[in-house]
């Protein structure tokens, strides 16, 4: 699919970010508009901090939407006029769109990794012991929608600092009910944790191409119990999901997570759900490799 046409009444939406260059999101979204006949395109736009401002301006004047990323996640929360409950707990955003001429702002990563814990059969019914490992962006919007969301019965913040991960554990724990604590990965309490949580999820870049001999946890935690999932998605194995499995854990990596949080944006802008079937993991992958 590669024929989009373009004219005066199309509605533009963009990827603001620095760099753009590597996104999949452009061919994803194209796709899916193609497929059903409507009429918008998105570009990526590499915009730097010091015309971040500009860009909003021009997506306030015209534009449908966009999706946020490194480095302007946090900046572009400042800029909004409605934020969601989620969003506003995290300080971050990921997806803008206009309603009644206002730029609200969200975030659309829970959805993506909710629906790509499904393809594995785990469903979150709120039962779940659930450890995070890493200390970032991404473990803490996880988190903290576990909380808001009532998915998990215990979180644990796992990462190399004990200071990062307590302090991010401090940090949102008020979100739910669930008991949250943080703690050092390696360390005795970890493995206790590890050894009666149901779902482990890696929020690091450990294991990221091109350092794909590194994993961010020894094998001898994995245990059959558990659901594991990797939101790095290149290379499509790492060594952390390929020891899980041999462990006889279920195992995801993040393609499917990038791909449904970019049609919860896609639907947030056009009103529209995108059917999965239009794609299938090997096209993804080959945008990944390409």
């Amino acid at each position: 699919m590669n024929n989009i046409r373009i004219t005066g009444a199309t509605k533009t939406v963009c990827l603001l970010g620095d760099p753009v260059a590597h996104s999949i999101s452009p061919p994803i979204h194209n796709r899916a508009f193609e497929a059903l006949g409507l009429p918008y395109v998105y570009i990526p736009l590499r915009v730097e901090a010091r015309s971040f401002h500009s860009a909003i301006y021009t997506l306030r004047s015209g534009m449908a939407g966009a999706n946020v990323t490194i480095p302007h996640k946090e900046r572009a929360l400042r800029f909004c006029d409605e934020i969601s409950e989620l969003s506003a707990a995290v300080g971050a955003v990921n997806t803008l769109y206009l309603k009644d001429g206002r730029l609200c702002g969200t975030t659309t990563d829970p959805i993506g990794f909710y629906r790509a814990l499904e393809a594995t059969g785990h469903l979150l019914d709120g039962g779940d012991g659930v450890v995070i490992l890493g200390s970032g962006g991404t473990a803490r919007t996880l988190g903290a929608a576990l909380l808001l969301d009532k998915k998990c019965k215990s979180l644990v913040i796992a990462a190399r600092s004990v200071e990062k991960a307590e302090a991010l554990a401090l940090s949102i724990k008020g979100l739910g009910k669930a008991s949250v604590c943080g703690v050092k990965i390696g360390a005795p309490q970890c493995a206790e944790f590890l050894g009666r949580c149901s779902l482990l999820v890696n929020c690091t870049s450990v294991g990221m191409r091109p350092n794909v001999d590194d994993t961010p946890m020894d094998k001898s935690f994995f245990h059959s119990g558990m659901t594991v999932f990797d939101v790095v998605y290149n290379p499509g194995e790492t060594r952390f999901l390929r020891e899980a499995a041999m462990a006889g854990c279920r195992v995801r990596n993040g393609l499917l997570m990038l791909l449904y949080q970019g049609l919860e944006s896609f639907r947030y802008w056009t009103g529209v759900d995108a059917p999965v079937d239009i794609f299938d993991e090997t096209w993804l992958r080959s945008l990944v490799l390409q």
